[in-house]
């Protein structure tokens, strides 16, 4: 079937006709499929092209075999089909739904019509969404609502009556989209773009991304087209640079990022053989060995960056133009000159002469400079020309080039007050302007890079530009209550240019990935920090906490800070007190951006008292801040006035450990006391004792004996309960029992109720593994799979490591590993069939990674050093990971 007039084509039966369309499609779909499996350009506008062409020609040969089969020429006469939608734009994804309007001036009359060429259509399987409308109807409509004002703007005549359509488009501009409608119009789409995008996830550098709906997504490429067709009546952005809207460069970035989106987007639909948009950490790996970028997660972060900078493009542009397409606004505003070049209008800063920019390319930063500096924003006008000349090179050039220009942007970016842009960030800004790549070029190659993980959930530009905001917010002292320590110590900072320049370059070495991008920010950063003029003695520092910012965090979550070889270790690898002072700041701000929930509760503790351990290992400390342990005791005692509770929590406080004290708050200690209190006549106790959705914190205090932790695992595991962290202590109760409080944080599902629900079990199940009534292994398969881990997620990078070096009396083991339930039964129970004694665990999730660690000793309560036990050890522990991934 291809496009036909209507001259003796006759119908056909409809199980024979349904039966020909469906080879028909068939034999489309094959060719269509056949250009987008070979994942290059073909793959993108030129299938869905095809696809359009192939259900043209379906349907115009319907309409000519309906209209046959009608003797009112009259009236099929007054008929018009049209495409709408994505099939009305020429760009129709493979399994997207085909949308049509028949338009007439009697819809009653039609009804025949409309259901002759319908039900051929479903019986052949095809999903068609219609409507029978009248040009009065459409036109109504489309005043108050946005969709059918749309579909007027992709409408594109297939079949019938052409002057009818003609007419349609030609009232509906002369109407709806009039001098006098096309505000409340642009309004409309702009407020209903929001909606979307907040529904969405309202960021371009989502994990795992809604190619049609989120932000820089296909349905924002549609704006763009609508916005070009209906403020400045050209049919396509092509048009745009025409009339001299769009520069050419700017059109061929859209262009790009259009053909690769629509690329994306077919073989997402190709490989699920369904319409999904989500393109997920599955999606992403189909995606990105079909257009070549080769598998695994190195392939997936290749093509996820291409996708964050293409719909960075779209996002800009479709900001640029809602801008641009505004009409003019004639009322006159007052006028104050702020510096040679730059004026306030109105409440706005603004060039004074668009020319004089590239004259003085210093200007760009400069009107930012005043904007911050007078609390207003950037006028549109200014800061779209701004962005236009940022996207030549020669300008770029001329601009790092400037002395004032270096200066103004040191300035702006160890700038800690509120500004009035969007999100609050001056950096976020410059960044969608283009002055930050315009000043550091060497941003380039991580825009939109992304780890293939579940961890990072930003992209290294968004992370690093949060990363600076976040300090920001500190020096501001809006963290003072969660933060009190940090926060005094971040407004009184002694030198702001080292610690924001690091926490801008922190994380530049990724631009080639791998595990060494600290060492490889370190090179980077140099010329960068030369060309901006900052001086010898700060890059030195800079480059410090740049080679050094993973450091504290892994210090702190991963070692035992009560034990004084760590913190000897630590101490060694900061510059004096200001260096530690800045390297805590750091690292408070880079974890707490790399995703909403990196920074848990107890990580922050553990980093607030690994900084002042180190700090009283220096001389002159503060005496406030040694004393932490003694005020917390204190804290905790003032919140027990029963004589007996307080007696009990006296003899809790001198038991733990001191490193109990470095991780929980009075509240908690009081808690903790109180559950020991209760267990002193029993084997064992469980409670939920903190909620936070979606995690809660349970206790255990049980005898210490070996194989508790195994056993207390394999519970957590039977009752469908992931564990997020956890911190082990031993410790003495009023009769010289010797007994164990195990904290861990743990989740099922999205409610922390349902953890409460679990604890009577779990507490039956431990009891039933100590008694041998039943066995761990026997216990857990008894019981359903966890569904929690079912979604699919990146692989992760196993590793097991022994350290005999860092800690005074144990041996340290590290194991990286994915998140899957039993794993910490399973490391637990091989380390206890090698003969070792846990001393100290901690449990460590990070997206879908776990980072656990062991303190061990052997059964003589010594380190392990026989390399043949060490490596039995790691081979054993490898096969557990593994045979828990499968």
């Amino acid at each position: 079937m291809e496009l036909m007039d209507c001259q003796n084509v006759p119908i056909k039966k409809s199980e024979t006709l349904a039966s020909e369309m469906k080879d028909y499609l068939t034999r489309h779909e094959a060719r269509v499929v056949e250009l987008i499996a070979k994942g290059d350009d073909s793959a993108g506008k030129k299938a869905s092209a095809m696809w359009s062409q192939a259900f043209d020609g379906l349907l115009s040969s319907l309409f000519c075999a309906v209209r046959h089969q009608f003797d009112d020429d009259e009236l099929f006469d007054s008929v018009a089909l049209g495409a709408v939608g994505s099939y009305g734009r020429d760009n129709f994804a493979l399994k997207s739904d085909l949308d049509v309007r028949i338009l007439c001036p009697k819809p009653e009359r039609v009804a025949q019509i409309a259901e002759a060429l319908l039900y051929p259509l479903w019986d052949a399987g095809v999903q068609i969404g219609h409507q029978v409308v009248t040009q009065g109807e459409l036109l109504h409509l489309a005043k108050t609502d946005l969709p059918t004002a749309t579909t007027l703007l992709d409408w594109r005549h297939l079949m019938g009556n052409r002057e009818a359509s003609n007419q349609l488009k030609k009232k509906a501009f002369d109407s709806v989209f009039s001098n006098g409608q096309i505000s409340q119009f642009l309004e409309e789409l702009h407020i209903q773009s929001e909606l979307r995008w907040g529904r969405f996830g309202d960021s371009v550098y989502l994990l795992e991304p809604d190619l049609k709906n989120g932000r820089g997504g296909v349905r924002d490429l549609d704006i763009l087209s609508w916005i070009a067709q209906a403020r400045f009546r050209v049919p396509d952005l092509a048009g745009l640079v025409k009339i001299g809207v769009l520069l050419e460069p700017e059109f061929e970035e859209i262009s790009e990022a259009s053909q690769f989106l629509q690329r994306v987007r077919n073989i997402l639909h190709f490989g699920s053989r369904r319409r999904t948009d989500r393109l997920g950490f599955e999606g992403q790996e189909q995606v990105a060995e079909v257009m070549g970028y080769g598998t695994g997660g190195a392939g997936c972060e290749l093509m996820m960056s291409e996708y964050y900078r293409h719909a960075r493009t779209v996002s800009n542009s479709l900001e640029t133009l809602f801008y641009r397409a505004r009409p003019t606004e004639r009322r006159r505003k007052k006028v104050t000159e702020l510096a040679p070049g730059i004026e306030q209008i109105g409440e706005e800063v603004a060039l004074a002469r668009i020319d004089e920019l590239y004259e003085r390319p210093e200007l760009a930063l400069g009107v930012y400079w005043e904007a911050v500096q007078g609390d207003l924003p950037v006028e549109p006008r200014s800061r779209d020309e701004i962005a236009r000349a940022l996207k030549d090179e020669e300008f770029c050039e001329q601009l790092r080039a400037n002395p004032q220009a270096a200066t103004y942007f040191r300035r702006l970016v160890r700038q800690p007050r509120d500004v009035k842009f969007k999100r609050n960030s001056l950096l976020s800004e410059f960044h969608d302007v283009g002055l930050l790549l315009a000043m550091i070029p060497e941003f380039a190659p991580v825009v939109g890079r992304v780890h293939h993980d579940i961890y990072h959930v930003y992209t290294v530009d968004v992370h690093s530009i949060a990363c600076v905001d976040k300090l920001r917010s500190f020096c501001r002292g809006s963290f003072a209550k969660q933060f009190p320590i940090a926060s005094r110590l971040a407004a009184d900072i002694a030198r702001p240019q080292v610690l924001f320049m690091a926490a801008l370059l922190h994380d530049i070495g990724k631009d080639e990935g791998g595990r060494n991008h600290a060492d490889r920010g370190v090179d980077l950063s140099r010329p960068i920090l030369e060309r901006l003029g900052v001086q010898e003695h700060d890059i030195i520092e800079i480059q410090h906490l740049v080679r050094k910012h993973l450091r504290m965090y892994h210090v702190a979550s991963r070692r035992d800070i009560d034990d004084p070889k760590t913190i000897e270790d630590f101490r060694s690898q900061v510059h004096g007190t200001e260096g530690l002072k800045e390297l805590y700041i750091l690292t408070l701000c880079d974890v707490s951006t790399t995703s909403p929930n990196a920074l848990t509760e107890w990580k922050a503790r553990m980093m607030e008292e690994l900084y002042i351990a180190t700090r009283v290992s220096f001389d002159g400390l503060d005496q406030s801040e040694s004393s932490r342990a003694e005020n917390l005791k204190s804290a905790a005692l003032a919140l027990c006035p029963d004589p007996g509770e307080r007696e009990f929590l006296q003899h809790f406080l001198s038991s733990v450990p001191h490193r109990y004290l470095h991780a929980n708050e009075p509240n908690d200690i009081v808690e903790h006391a109180r559950l020991a209190r209760f267990s002193e006549r029993r084997r064992f106790v469980g409670r939920t004792l903190k909620k936070e959705n979606p995690y809660a914190e349970v206790g255990f205090i049980a005898d210490d004996r070996p194989r508790t932790l195994e056993m207390i695992a394999a519970s957590l595991t039977a009752n469908r309960l992931r564990v997020a962290g956890a911190q082990l202590y031993t410790w003495q109760d009023s009769l010289g029992q010797k007994k164990v409080l195990d904290l861990f944080w743990v989740r099922a599902g999205q409610d922390p109720e349902l953890v409460q629900e679990a604890m009577p079990k779990l507490e039956k199940d431990f009891e039933s593994l100590r008694s041998g009534e039943i066995d761990p292994e026997e216990l857990i398969h008894r019981r359903h799979r966890s569904g929690l881990n079912a979604r699919p997620a990146p692989d992760v990078e196993v590793s097991v490591s022994f350290d005999n070096r860092c800690a005074t009396a144990h041996t340290v083991i590290e194991v990286i590993a994915p998140d899957r339930p039993g794993l910490l039964y399973r490391l637990a129970k091989s380390i206890g069939r090698a003969g070792l004694s846990v001393g100290l665990a901690k449990i460590n999730t990070e997206g879908n990674a776990v980072a656990d660690v062991f303190y061990v000793l052997d059964a003589q309560g010594k380190k392990l050093v026989d390399p043949s036990a060490l490596e039995e050890l790691r081979e054993a522990l490898l096969a557990v990971v593994h045979k828990t991934e499968n």
